[in-house]
């Protein structure tokens, strides 16, 4: 009698083991930072973060719902840094690094906090959220 439950359990077993690995392979591919990433995930991101501030073509120039301050225009971005899109400091401004200065402390949110804590703590995931973003609004720029 053990022998056959013995027997009848590690059936069951191989058998959700079987069914769950065929459900894993069917869920797609997982997060992977170095996969090259769509274009389309960082507008969706910019339209959810960004755009209540910066307006949906990223114009800016009026003051944000929030603060009475002028909203930078990230469409000139390149432009004003003669011609080459400043990748580095746009990436710190979104990580929260860079809030002084255009931005004036506290004005824009510190969004590498926020990615983290969405992300659930992962640090590739942040990079990977704050790249995929900065990629979009050098899209954005004016030739």
């Amino acid at each position: 009698m053990r022998f056959r439950n013995l027997v009848l359990f590690f059936a069951l077993f191989l058998a959700l083991l079987l069914i769950f690995s065929q459900l894993a392979a069917k869920a797609g591919p997982r997060f992977d930072p170095n996969q090259p990433i769509a274009a389309a995930a960082g507008e969706e991101m910019y339209m959810s973060y960004c755009a209540e501030c910066h307006g949906r073509d990223g114009k800016g120039g009026r003051s944000s719902a929030v603060f009475s301050v002028p909203v930078p225009d990230l469409t000139t971005l390149a432009k004003e840094n003669h011609g080459r899109f400043p990748y580095g400091l746009v990436r710190d401004a979104i990580r929260g690094d860079e809030h002084t200065g255009a931005y004036g402390p506290g004005t824009m949110p510190s969004w590498g906090f926020q990615f983290r804590y969405v992300g659930g703590g992962s640090r590739l995931e942040v990079e990977a959220r704050i790249n995929r973003l900065t990629e979009y609004l050098r899209s954005l720029q004016e030739k």
